[in-house]
């Protein structure tokens, strides 16, 4: 009885060892806090202020227009739900020089007290074939989309570790995690946002600072309706393929997720399967978010292992990069980590992998039933997988069916 009392003991400590750092941050109190939203003036940065105000936050907004921060300004403020509430308005480019950015968060923070929460939504989208779109608006948009999350992101960040509290919201798009036909130059702005969004997170977890990246999709927005003005016909019709949100609705996602410090933001099932099929290595702040990161990733490593046996070649990984030599069982006792140099007792020896190339290498793992994909998640990885590939199907027979209407316009017109 001693001893079972004991085992139950060193497995709930290990339990908590193991959970622990997948425990959820403690959530944002928003009444009194200071949020800045750039791009606030509109679509979702407004929705996402708005929502913030209603839960006792006191807000900045940033954009260019100040005809249209103004206008912002009286909607928001019919939700206060205070006296003490303020909305400031400041005008300004984020996405053009850097001092100007820090100076007008200088002022925000003079008026209104330490950032506690930075949503950075202001961005664009313009749309084209890769060679008809000019040079000038790769850089815009990775100008806008790109250094206008960085700058404000950067004048905010010090005195959010200095008081260990924090949160940094970046809008990236589902745009951002697959690219579409057409937005060459959209797609890899919002693709750079999760990039720096893993590396910052990585930076300030340690100072309670949390970081939320969201994939919204195609919303009813000024800037939406803008964009659908140049969209080739291709775009379009892939675009209409789904249904588009109100601002209202993923802004209440974005604010709930941040509040809880969630790494990831998505909408609806469609962005849910998105998000777990490209999960990656993405930070983790949840227990939720590690069992679908570990569920996805696991399924995925564990199926490719009983084909891995004999690919490699001793010495090297399979993109040719030369890693220790292998590590047989003579080599000491096992030691614990994903990147352990010691193979499990009755397995097969296998190659050592860095952390760098560790994705690039399949260890042969055979030995161990444990690591054997179960039904449930080679069935739920695979019906993800099947409706990712027939959206992609679908997609790529719209291209094909725009590309045969054109060329027979093309002889039309020539025979005409």
């Amino acid at each position: 009885m001693l001893l079972l009392a004991a085992a139950f003991l060193v497995a709930f400590v290990l339990l908590l060892y193991m959970v622990s750092p997948l425990i959820s941050p403690k959530p944002l109190a928003l009444p009194g806090a200071h949020v800045v939203v750039t791009g606030g003036s509109s679509g979702i940065g407004k929705c996402i202020a708005i929502e913030c105000y209603k839960q006792g936050a006191f807000i900045t907004l940033v954009a260019r227009n100040e005809d249209k921060l103004l206008q912002a300004k009286k909607e928001i403020e019919k939700h206060s739900i205070n006296d003490k509430q303020v909305v400031l308005c400041i005008s300004v480019d984020v996405s053009q020089d850097y001092s100007q950015v820090e100076n007008v968060i200088k002022q925000a923070q003079e008026k209104l007290g330490p950032v506690d929460m930075l949503v950075n939504c202001a961005g664009m989208s313009l749309s084209g074939k890769f060679e008809d779109l000019e040079v000038s608006t790769f850089e815009r948009l990775m100008s806008v989309n790109y250094l206008g999350s960085v700058y404000p992101s950067r004048a905010v960040i010090t005195t959010m570790k200095e008081r260990r509290v924090g949160r940094i919201v970046f809008v990236s798009s589902q745009a951002g995690q697959l690219g579409l036909f057409g937005f060459t130059a959209y797609s890899s702005s919002k693709f750079a946002i999760r990039g720096l969004a893993e590396a910052l997170q990585m930076e300030v977890k340690p100072y309670n600072v949390y970081v939320t990246v969201a994939y919204p999709p195609d919303t009813d927005t000024p800037g939406f309706a803008e964009e659908n003005k140049t969209k080739p016909l291709e775009t379009r019709l892939i675009s209409e393929t789904v249904s588009v949100c109100k601002p209202e609705q993923v802004a209440k996602q974005i604010v709930k997720d941040a509040i809880q410090g969630n790494f990831n933001s998505s909408i609806g099932s469609d962005g849910y399967m998105l998000s777990s099929l490209t999960c990656g290595m993405a930070p983790v702040t949840s227990i939720t978010e590690g069992l679908q990161q570990i569920f996805h990733t696991k399924s995925r490593f564990r199926t490719s292992l009983g084909k891995s046996e004999g690919l490699m070649a001793p010495g090297s990984n399979q993109l040719g990069q030369v890693v220790a030599p292998p590590v047989t069982q003579d080599a000491g006792p096992p030691s614990r980590g994903p990147h352990s140099t010691h193979p499990r007792p009755g397995a097969p020896e296998r190659h050592h992998c860095s952390t760098l190339v560790f994705l690039n290498c399949r260890p042969t793992w055979h030995g161990n039933p444990q690591w054997l994909p179960s039904t449930t998640e080679v069935v739920t990885m695979g019906l993800f997988r099947t409706i990712a590939l027939f959206y992609l199907g679908s997609f790529d027979s719209i291209v094909r069916r725009c590309m045969m209407q054109r060329a027979k316009s093309e002889v039309a017109d020539k025979t005409a």
